[in-house]
């Protein structure tokens, strides 16, 4: 092979991981935020806010600011993520980010019971 064959080669691999990367961004990924409340509709600071993807069962977690607030990025449109919060011995109910919802940033409020 000569060096500008090589060359060209390399050049065309790169150009086609870029394009790789590229579409795993900006418009294929979307976000998630929003407040964790108690019964009374207060904000919780420091509930863990459980995000599992329902194709690969992986699970990230958020920890709420003092206003309930939590967020996710990231997140692809092809894939349903499940949210729930935790605080003590308290659990939400499950809520579901489908892919039928295509806002590019949800708001998914949790309440505590």
């Amino acid at each position: 092979m000569t060096k500008r064959k090589f060359l060209g080669t390399l050049l065309l691999g790169a150009l086609v991981c870029a394009g790789a990367a590229w579409a795993q961004t900006g418009d294929n990924l979307r976000a998630v935020e929003g407040v964790v409340s108690d019964a009374g509709g207060a904000p919780v600071n420091g509930a863990i806010v459980q995000l599992k993807d329902t194709k690969t069962l992986q699970i990230r977690s958020f920890i709420t600011r003092e206003n309930g607030a939590y967020m996710f990025q990231g997140l692809k449109k092809s894939v349903e993520y499940e949210l729930k919060a935790k605080f003590k011995d308290r659990e939400s109910s499950p809520k579901l980010l489908t892919i039928f919802d295509d806002r590019q940033r949800a708001t998914i409020d949790l309440k505590l019971p």
